[in-house]
């Protein structure tokens, strides 16, 4: 097997979309919680937060693209089941049930089999914990990626694109005429936009996509710029059609996706430094933090009540979620240590 070269900028991409997954989290919660007591305005401003982090989950599934479809990577059948199946799989059942666990004693529910039996059709039908769904993805991406790989591996950088192109233009584009109240008949059989992103993480990597800084830097200007006005503009009329420019396939997130994706891609870190220590430690527990953070922000907000609205806003939400990814960090490490467990945290 060749050696593959460990880009540090991927791990802090994965540290930063941690992050914005639990500030994403932390205000969509709090405004949903407390909507009836906080102004329009906080209103607003919690969803453009919200909004403007959608960039994080599809830059994880860019970086699963560049590392998974490098051909200088084996993936065997035992590899890809062994290691990334189980270990998603793992953590949707294990995590999954200590959810449903949790629910029972923070509902006061009544502990039988049949509340037990609850968990597993939630695991199975997915309607469980919301942020779970990522599991789900991971599991689809995995089962497909050997012929993700044959056409990684096969395509020319004009034929990349070209997927690329038709990606975009059926998954992204098209859907936008829904704006004007038109629905477009013309589709292709795939159902997400995330193998896109996958295929786009790797084609950045290996520059079959040329972009450079300030290109980089002006899709992330333009794709934030335009959910901000989308958002405004959805607060003030209503319209529930603009929602279609900030979920994962809108056009102004690839943007944001596939510029931040390129300038973490590029950052330059000192492997002996401090700062490469810490970072990689973050990284190495960064699925653990994403399945476990849900359980701080349900804790301080639903449960023990704490509204961020009064008082600070800015030191409030800012502690909160400083405070869920030291927590959930120390919780995952040390969950890491237990024989297991490391091989699906």
């Amino acid at each position: 097997m060749n050696h593959l070269k460990r880009i540090p900028g991927y791990s802090l991409l994965r540290v930063l979309a941690c992050i914005a997954i639990i500030i994403l989290h932390m205000f969509a919660s709090a405004e949903i919680l407390f909507q009836n007591v906080i102004t329009p305005e906080q209103i607003t401003g919690s969803n453009i937060i919200v909004n403007c982090m959608m960039w994080a989950v599809p830059c994880f599934v860019m970086v699963t693209g560049a590392l998974l479809l490098d051909e200088n990577r084996e993936v065997s059948f035992d590899k890809l089941f062994n290691k990334y199946i189980l270990r998603a799989l793992g953590a949707l059942v294990v995590f999954s049930m200590v959810f449903r666990i949790f629910d029972i004693i923070m509902d006061k529910e009544s502990f039988g089999l049949k509340s037990i039996l609850k968990g597993f059709y939630e695991i199975f039908t997915g309607t469980g914990w919301s942020h779970i769904w990522y599991l789900y993805l991971l599991i689809g991406l995995y089962l497909l990626l050997p012929f993700y790989k044959k056409i990684a591996k096969a395509s020319s950088n004009s034929e990349l694109k070209y997927l690329l192109v038709i990606y975009l233009i059926f998954l992204s584009l098209i859907p936008l005429t829904q704006l004007a109240g038109i629905q477009s008949k013309f589709y292709i059989h795939v159902s997400t936009i995330y193998p896109f992103y996958l295929f786009c993480g790797y084609a950045i990597a290996n520059e079959s996509i040329r972009l450079s800084k300030v290109k980089a830097v002006l899709l992330i200007i333009v794709g934030t710029a335009g959910i901000i006005a989308a958002t405004v503009c959805k607060g003030q009329y209503n319209v529930e059609q603009l929602e279609l420019l900030w979920g994962y396939s809108s056009i102004l997130v690839v943007c944001q996706a596939a510029g931040i994706f390129y300038l973490m891609k590029n950052v330059k870190i000192q492997m002996e430094s401090k700062r490469w220590k810490c970072i990689n430690f973050i990284d190495q527990c960064s699925f653990g933090i994403y399945i476990l953070h849900m359980i701080v922000v349900r804790l301080v907000l639903r449960y023990w009540g704490f509204n961020p609205y009064e008082g600070n806003i800015v030191l409030n939400f800012g502690g909160l979620i400083i405070g869920t990814l030291c927590v959930t960090l120390i919780v995952t490490a040390a969950l890491r240590k237990i024989p297991g467990m490391k091989k699906i945290l």
